[in-house]
């Protein structure tokens, strides 16, 4: 029986919606900007291996989206395809819980940075085709809420994960080993819920490409986007220097414990901070893009940024006052900034052409790919000049990227335009 529009549409929105809850979930439990900074630190005392991991995330994330573009438009059922991508790789989560339940401790350190690696591998692959059974089955005004949706109930899982946290490293008679390894291991769980969840989304009819791959031609066209595209090529330099000034926020934790000596029940609390902030933070962009813009999204972006940045700088100032009354607010908006990607995410998929879509996603990681060696640049500032000079870059950064968000223009706008030249 053939579904009506309608009925596609909605069991679509909900499922798409648990799927993205289920992965935000898991990604909570293996957050870069308190989980993974801690764990490996407090494993290896290394921040360049810090660094390097969230830096091989963003690098394969890129990489997986690169690697998929010319497939795009040849691909028959985009629902079907991300499925099988997800139970092909999700599932390696759990691999960092089984060495550390084995005892092999420092295997387990190595299983983390390969299984984030080839998770983001695969998070970068899916969203293209993922991003088509969106735009094909969901409303565009609903679009940003579905995402919103996305982050606000997998944060909520990730809130249970901060408690769970603060009640284990509060406790010293609780080795710490085991209980990174339950956090692990329920962030994989999650992830495997994730591809359960999608195997249940319905494909919507589109037109694809059939016959021969031309791998090189689509790469050797992809510059065309920038120059038909233009709006979107604005928002691609805005974005690129945001991700770049971004930089600092994974290491704010090990600001507050290296440098202001907060101790561990305090440290618990603040990662408790920034779980609370990831799913406000989720609903939040959502609203804003569905009801003021995600171009003014954007500039909020930046706006965060900033004040992260600021706030800590200001820790080394007021020496004398208590540290958690700066650090807990700059922690709770490092959870939110966990989803301004909806923001450029939202603006591109309104502002581009249908048939320029794919080609613009992946695009995006070509621009954006220097970014991703942001945190690994970040750990060897650290080591070299102290989180001082790092919080300085960052502001920097942040200020030069505002004065090109500032220039963004609303995607009802640019969509308006193109509509009246195609009339």
């Amino acid at each position: 029986m053939i579904q009506s529009k309608s009925t596609l549409y909605k069991n679509n929105f909900w499922l798409l919606a648990l799927e993205g809850t289920f992965v935000m979930a898991a990604i909570s439990f293996f957050s870069s900007s308190t989980i993974i900074p801690v764990f490996i630190n407090t494993m290896t005392n290394s921040k360049q291996l810090v660094g390097l991991t969230i830096t091989l995330g963003s690098f394969f994330m890129y990489l997986g989206r690169l690697l998929i573009g010319p497939f795009i438009p040849h691909i028959k059922n985009h629902a079907k395809f991300s499925t099988t991508l997800m139970f092909m790789t999700r599932p390696i989560l759990l691999l960092p819980a089984l060495f550390i339940f084995i005892g092999l401790t420092k295997a387990s350190v190595i299983a983390l940075i390969a299984a984030y690696a080839i998770f983001w591998l695969c998070d970068g692959a899916v969203v293209p085709p993922w991003s088509e059974v969106l735009a094909n089955t969901v409303d565009e005004q609903r679009q940003g809420r579905l995402l919103g949706w996305q982050m606000l109930l997998g944060g909520l899982a990730g809130i249970g994960n901060g408690a769970l946290i603060n009640i284990l490293l509060a406790n010293p008679q609780f080795d710490i080993k085991l209980a990174f390894g339950w956090i692990f291991l329920i962030g994989g769980i999650f992830s495997v819920l994730s591809c359960v969840t999608m195997s249940f989304v319905k494909n919507a009819p589109h037109p694809h490409k059939t016959g021969k791959i031309d791998i090189i031609g689509y790469y050797k066209g992809l510059p065309k986007c920038l120059k038909s595209e233009k709006d979107y090529g604005r928002m691609m330099g805005t974005q690129l220097l945001f991700l770049t000034a971004a930089m600092c926020t994974p290491f704010t934790i090990l600001f507050a414990s290296d440098q202001l000596k907060m101790p561990q029940n305090m440290i618990a609390l603040l990662i408790l901070a920034q779980t609370l902030g990831v799913p406000i933070g989720g609903w939040m962009w959502g609203q804003i893009c569905d009801r003021i813009g995600a171009h003014n999204g954007i500039k909020l972006a930046g706006a965060n940024i900033l004040l992260i940045a600021s706030l800590s700088l200001l820790a080394f100032v007021l020496e004398a006052l208590n540290p958690i009354i700066i650090m807990l607010p700059v922690l709770f908006l490092a959870g939110i900034s966990s989803g301004v990607w909806s923001c450029y995410y939202i603006y591109t998929v309104q502002v581009v052409s249908p048939e320029s879509r794919p080609s613009c996603l992946v695009l995006s990681c070509v621009i954006t790919l220097p970014a991703s060696f942001a945190s690994y640049i970040a750990g060897y500032i650290l080591e070299m000049f102290g989180f001082a000079v790092l919080f300085f870059i960052s502001i920097i950064l942040t200020l030069i990227g505002m004065t090109l968000a500032w220039r963004l223009r609303p995607s009802k706008t640019v969509v308006g335009e193109k509509n009246a030249l195609e009339i």
